[in-house]
């Protein structure tokens, strides 16, 4: 009898004051899921059906044994790092000398200026 006699009243209402009360109710339903929720998921924390972790989460999906073993493999391919040091200055002499051999030949600079 008391929501019939509250829905005539608010029949004869503006629009506005409709919307109004209609976010109201709507944020109340809201809330009053949202405790009753936390407080079914609280009390199955406290009887242990639930067990809080803090770790793991997506980064306890990665597999990463296949990167130690490809590191370990290539520890084993090479014996020193000396090897790759030399190989790396290696290269880095051979693709300078090319650079530079390429701009000795052009007739312009570095950004493309015709030298004097």
């Amino acid at each position: 009898m008391v929501i019939q006699k509250t829905i005539d009243n608010l029949k004869d209402k503006p629009n506005d004051e409709k919307k109004v009360v209609a976010g109201g109710i709507a944020i109340a339903v809201v809330a009053i899921l949202f405790f009753g929720w936390a407080f079914l998921f609280f009390k199955k924390v406290q009887r242990g059906e639930i067990a809080p972790s803090l770790g793991g989460g997506a980064q306890s999906e990665f597999d990463f044994s296949s990167v130690r073993e490809a590191q370990q493999q290539l520890l084993e391919d090479v014996s020193t790092f000396d090897e790759l040091r030399n190989v790396r200055e290696q290269s880095s002499e051979s693709s300078a000398v090319s650079v530079q051999e390429s701009y000795q030949q052009s007739d312009t600079d570095a950004f493309g200026q015709p030298t004097e």
